[in-house]
């Protein structure tokens, strides 16, 4: 079996930081078991759709990590709106929105092999993610050290090491590097819909939508941009 500590401490490489949870703790893995010095951090901010509170957040950890001679903080060309005008609302088939806004980006900035926060308990997409693989996006090779932690294992390694949690999961219930997905939960809509300023960025663009996947989903949005969170969790008694 492959030592994924041994190939990192023998080789350059980049760890892909969004400011969410699981690549916070990636992160900190990689701190934890990685030697040398030869690597760097790559933060990718989606322009127009990436919350100044998460860039913030990312920056403020990275300098109480001691990591911020690593950071790279890149932005997407384009405004992620703007794209929404031209190519419709990202859908599971088309995913211009990872092709366009971070795989160009982690070709100009990021190493052959990138560490990820990827999970298996994420989705049953990565039921089959291992430690080391090929990407299916790109020719990199990728290590995932995390990916069998649960949310629970990946809480409790961030709180270990005394670092605070993205402010954005408690406003919006996800980390604020994409503030509008599609394929957010539910609770992750409602809050982040709760916000006026994403709201009306969010609703002008809801009109983009091409197939009966993305009708349905940027139907949730809208619905759910009229209810407030009380009145959901009153629904739910």
């Amino acid at each position: 079996m492959i030592d994924i500590v041994e190939v990192l401490n023998s080789h350059k490489f980049t760890v892909l930081w969004s400011g969410g949870k699981d690549s916070t703790a990636a992160l900190l893995w990689t701190l934890d078991n990685v030697d040398h010095k030869n690597w760097n951090i790559l933060y990718i901010e989606v322009t127009g759709n990436t919350s100044p509170l998460c860039n913030r957040y990312v920056h403020e950890t990275a300098e109480k990590l001691g990591v911020s001679d690593r950071l790279i903080h890149a932005k997407s060309e384009n405004d992620f709106f703007d794209l929404i005008r031209k190519n419709g609302v990202p859908t599971p088939m088309t995913r211009w929105c990872m092709r366009v806004m971070k795989l160009e980006v982690m070709k100009r900035h990021g190493h052959y092999i990138q560490v990820t926060g990827i999970k298996q308990a994420d989705s049953r997409a990565r039921k089959n993610i291992q430690l080391l693989g090929k990407s299916k996006n790109s020719d990199n090779l990728l290590i995932n050290p995390i990916c069998y932690w649960s949310d629970k294992e990946v809480l409790r390694y961030i709180n270990d090491h005394g670092v605070p949690l993205n402010p954005c999961y408690r406003l919006y219930g996800h980390s604020g590097n994409c503030m509008f997905c599609p394929y957010h939960t539910k609770r992750a809509i409602l809050l982040t819909m709760q916000d006026p300023y994403w709201k009306r960025k969010i609703l002008e663009v809801s009109r983009y939508v091409y197939g009966r996947i993305s009708k349905e989903k940027i139907q949730a949005w809208r619905e759910l941009s009229f209810q407030t969170v009380l009145s959901v969790e009153r629904g739910s008694e």
